[in-house]
């Protein structure tokens, strides 16, 4: 990890982790497939879930005062069963590697082609309880296993009328309380289940040596809020996004 291409590549993935957290929501998509190309297994969320968490903490000081309570609490249920879901799976996989890479990787492109088909036909995400128990429960499991929910979080909260303040305050606080409540799983499954450890020291320090990089992110990000075209930005986001998930597919 400590190699110059390792600590270029989580440098680039937590500039990117920054920016997404304070100013182009869904874009740290782009992160993740870079993170793989360092670690493997379950090490990729592993190392990725310190990073989302330091941007987390910059997101909800500057947009707490724009959170939507009521919506997280209807999603809180559905994030539960997700995370269920999620467990189950890393149970069945194991020390798989090979296979939970490639998932993550087929979960990233399903994503990625939900986001794209929201954003270039500018459709609209069923909000009734269908939609709520969907999206959550998709949320749920898709962050657990990949820490790729924003996507999926982020159509459910446009499809509902929320304005862009709102959509960022409350998906600080939600992605906040969803990584923290992360971890003390992610310890328990490296301990009692086959497949590793999803926190290393190497990793930890790895995220520590990287939080300049997502500090200078997230102050970029907020700057450039109201500023990039976010629309032409995401769907470059997201074809890099797709190239980097085929890679792990294949």
């Amino acid at each position: 990890m400590f190699t110059p291409a390792g600590l270029i590549l989580g440098v680039i993935s937590a500039f990117i982790i920054g920016i997404s957290k304070t100013g182009l929501p869904g874009s740290a998509l782009a992160a993740l497939p870079l993170i793989a190309l360092v670690v493997e297994g379950r090490l990729i969320p592993g190392a990725t879930l310190p990073l989302l968490i330091v941007g987390d903490l910059f997101a909800i000081a500057w947009y707490r005062l724009d959170t939507r309570w009521d919506v997280l609490r209807r999603l809180a249920p559905w994030l539960a069963v997700g995370f269920a879901l999620g467990i189950g799976f890393f149970v069945t996989v194991g020390s798989a590697s090979l296979l939970l890479e490639r998932s993550i990787g087929v979960i990233l492109l399903v994503i990625i082609a939900i986001q794209l088909w929201r954003i270039l036909g500018e459709r609209s995400a069923e909000a009734g309880r269908v939609g709520v128990a969907g999206y959550g429960t998709a949320g749920g499991f898709t962050t657990f296993v990949a820490n790729a929910a924003g996507p999926v979080i982020n159509t459910h909260l446009a499809s509902i009328g929320m304005p862009k303040g709102e959509v960022m305050g409350t998906a600080a606080w939600l992605y906040f309380l969803v990584n923290v409540s992360k971890i003390p799983f992610y310890v328990a499954l490296g301990l009692w289940s086959q497949g590793g450890a999803f926190f290393t020291l190497e990793s930890i320090s790895w995220d520590a040596v990287l939080v300049p990089a997502i500090v200078a992110g997230v102050f970029v990000g907020r700057a450039v809020n109201r500023r990039i075209p976010q629309k032409e930005f995401l769907v470059a986001v997201l074809a890099l996004s797709a190239i980097g998930a085929l890679v792990l597919v294949f």
